[in-house]
């Protein structure tokens, strides 16, 4: 047992819920049809019920000839990318450096633009927010709300603006390439073992996705996401970040693999608390005293809302 946990990457349990039948004998009245009297007797009834059993998925750690046979994999789809037309990612910035770049002079102008405005309200809201909210102006106060809802606005169009640029490099021969490669190492590394206890058929243990080849586990992964397979529903999620993480940094050891875990979680609640920077900055806005006579509305305003919630690659 040791020794398989060694050859693994990385490696998590759930329980999962699933209804099972058992037949159960069951005493019940009837009635005698030759004596016409109410006689007790026993009957074999199926009853459905609700188990939860531990199933723990894994990602194997591949082998020399795996990982050959992998980049073999990656250099054959990034050969059929290019011949379909596809530039590679060095091929597509050295395009964009000598047509002057990503951006036309429209969006140069534009993204300035957005970046200025930043800039002003960003200064606005620092000045006023040093001071005291008893000791602005209502004009003050006033100015310093409308910065603070602008500046949250400014700050989602330069993130879908910036997002919108980066996506030109998705569509590369290469990136293509690296997407298709990790989907045959998922395929190939991921397994399961289902139940506990020591008897011989106690567990059900194999490889998640079925098959000899790349092409009978890739049916095999379209079937469980099609026919929406629990072991597949549970799992494919964390599997495949993982799968990625390995890739792109050849991270080894689990604890490692929950630490980028941890750090990818805490980056998304970040990125996502950016769009509601309103509500966060609210509590230094001044802004009981400029609806003084409109009661204490701007209270609720104060309470920060938890931030919206995380999956993904290509498959």
């Amino acid at each position: 047992m040791a020794e398989k946990i060694k050859r693994e990457l990385y490696s998590f349990s759930i329980d999962l819920e699933e209804e099972v039948e058992k037949e159960v004998i069951k005493e019940v009245e009837e009635k005698n049809e030759e004596t016409g009297e109410m006689e007790t007797v026993e009957k074999t009834v199926t009853k459905k019920s609700t188990v939860k059993t531990p199933v723990r998925f894994y990602i194997k750690k591949p082998t020399r000839t795996q990982i050959e046979d992998g980049d073999m994999f990656y250099s054959i789809w990034l050969n059929k990318f290019i011949k379909m037309g596809l530039l590679t990612r060095a091929m597509l910035a050295k395009k964009q450096v000598d047509v002057g770049g990503t951006l036309n002079e429209d969006d140069k102008i534009n993204y300035a633009k957005l970046y200025l405005k930043l800039f002003e309200k960003q200064q606005v809201v620092m000045r006023y927010s040093a001071k005291d909210k008893d000791d602005l102006t209502d004009g003050e106060a006033e100015r310093l709300e409308k910065s603070v809802s602008e500046l949250a606005v400014i700050r989602k169009e330069l993130s879908d603006f910036e997002a919108a640029q980066a996506s030109i490099f998705d569509h590369t021969a290469d990136v293509k390439a690296r997407n298709k490669t990790i989907t045959w190492f998922l395929l190939h590394l991921s397994g399961y073992s289902k139940g506990e206890g020591e008897k011989e058929g106690d567990i059900e243990e194999g490889m998640l996705f079925p098959g000899s080849e790349y092409e009978e586990k890739y049916r095999s992964y379209q079937e469980a996401d099609e026919n929406q397979d629990p072991l597949f529903t549970k799992s494919i999620d964390r599997l495949s970040t993982i799968a990625t993480i390995w890739y792109m940094s050849g991270i080894q050891d689990q604890d490692e693999f929950e630490t980028v875990l941890d750090q990818i979680n805490d980056e998304s609640k970040i990125t996502e608390g950016d769009i509601t920077d309103v509500a966060k900055e609210e509590p230094k806005k001044p802004a009981p005293k400029v609806k003084k006579k409109a009661t204490t509305k701007a209270a609720p305003k104060k309470t920060k809302g938890s931030p919206p919630k995380d999956t993904s690659d290509e498959k």
